[in-house]
């Protein structure tokens, strides 16, 4: 029986994925449901699993590859030669592993194989790397694959690993010849030039189709938060108490917007728009280079610190480089917050088909007139940018005029919850 290996599906709008690394060789038994090739789909890493045992009998795409969502990336077959299949694969370039079950041929066959050509894959070894070795890697664009061993216990590779094959590479470009002068204008250099590929094609892909489809504008408002930040602080301070941020008040203030104007979070296409009923709002996590988004899911129905939960736990996720495709996908409106930058004002992006994405400024004390005398509160900027399509000037204002009062009335937004 022939079983294919295909492409998951992915999040909406998601079309390719890139293969990043193959678990197994051709001519290699495969056990039903073990992982065999690692693809990066909407930014994230997912392992493909077999459908079924057999012999991995053919490979169509090589690491580095794109293939359509729904694609066949190889083939199993269950009733296939090991042997037969590996030593035809080492007769045409392609090396496979030496099992208990092969026979002394096709290992010396594997041996003498001149060097693979473009489908040859190297094994990949289940080695230890920390979290923070992850994201230092992640950040530098380095490829975990080319550090042998690392200097942590059992060989683990840890950040100073890390940041030491980067000084190491630093060296190594000093130490190349400069390119010859006189170069024309607008000539790149191929050692500076960066390809949109992986997650990186994805993100200029989306970002490019919403400036040139859909009609953004974006309207701004002042919130004073200062109650709102007596209640985070005092969250940080006791040990014994859930650790609070903005956001899960946040989100609960724009569920309060949304039920006042729905279709802030619809789904846009081009004949037209549907409102969702679950309010799934995505969260923007920095990750260096790479941007993630993880979705909180039915954020109508939780209460603070359900969310607050929630959040945290996707952010660990995220930074740890071990969020799934269910974590980053069904979001109806996103959030992303450049004011831990000290940013105090964006102008953000619309990920479609979504119709609001909202930015969050730096939290900053202000001197304001009360009552007719000044005090230092403590403000933040709110932006929101939607599709003109389907949230006009008026509804969009309202949207956020109904955002700012539930956040300076705390009562009001308790009351909202229930």
């Amino acid at each position: 029986m022939i079983y294919e290996i295909k492409v998951p599906e992915a999040a909406f709008s998601i079309t390719e994925a890139t293969v990043v690394k193959w678990l197994k060789y051709v001519g290699e038994m495969v056990e039903a449901g073990e992982p065999i090739v690692t693809v990066e789909t909407d930014k994230i890493n997912v392992e493909v699993p077999a459908e079924g045992s057999g012999v991995l009998k053919e490979i169509f795409y090589s690491e580095g590859e794109v293939a359509p969502v729904g694609g066949v990336l190889g083939i199993i077959d269950s009733e296939a030669d090991a042997a037969a299949v590996a030593a035809a694969a080492a007769e045409a370039g392609r090396p496979a592993p030496v099992s208990s079950g092969d026979s002394d041929v096709v290992a010396e066959k594997r041996k003498q194989a001149p060097v693979a050509d473009s489908r040859t894959h190297k094994k990949r070894e289940k080695r230890k790397i920390s979290p923070t070795a992850k994201a230092v890697a992640r950040a530098h664009g380095i490829d975990l694959s080319d550090i042998p061993s690392g200097s942590g216990p059992d060989g683990r590779i840890v950040k100073a690993d890390v940041l030491q094959f980067i000084e190491k590479n630093k060296a190594a470009q000093l130490a190349r010849p400069k390119p010859a002068k006189g170069k024309q204008i607008g000539e790149i250099s191929e050692e500076k030039k960066v390809v949109f590929k992986g997650w990186r094609k994805v993100i200029a892909d989306r970002m490019t189709s919403s400036v040139r489809n859909v009609p953004h504008y974006n309207n701004a408002i002042e919130v004073d938060v200062t109650d709102l930040s007596q209640i985070v602080s005092a969250s940080r301070e006791q040990k014994d108490q859930h650790r609070l941020t903005y956001l899960p008040f946040i989100m609960k203030a724009i569920k309060v917007g949304i039920d006042l104007i729905p279709e802030v979070n619809a789904y846009c296409y081009e004949d037209g728009f549907i409102i969702q009923d679950e309010l799934n709002v995505g969260v923007a996590v920095d990750l260096g280079e790479k941007l993630l988004v993880p979705v909180v899911k039915d954020v109508k129905n939780k209460s603070i610190l359900q969310l607050a939960e929630e959040i945290k736990a996707l952010v660990t996720k995220a930074r740890a480089d071990e969020l799934e495709t269910q974590d980053i996908s069904g979001g109806t409106i996103t959030i992303t917050n450049a004011g831990i930058y000290g940013i105090m004002y964006g102008t953000p992006i619309i990920l479609q088909p979504q119709t609001t994405i909202i930015s969050l400024g730096a939290v900053r004390e202000v001197p304001s007139v009360i009552n007719g005398s000044i005090e230092i509160r403590k403000k933040m900027i709110i932006v929101s940018s939607f599709d003109h399509r389907v949230v006009n000037g008026g509804p969009g204002a309202r949207f956020l005029r109904e955002v700012k009062t539930h956040l300076e009335d705390l009562n009001k937004l308790l009351l909202s919850m229930h």
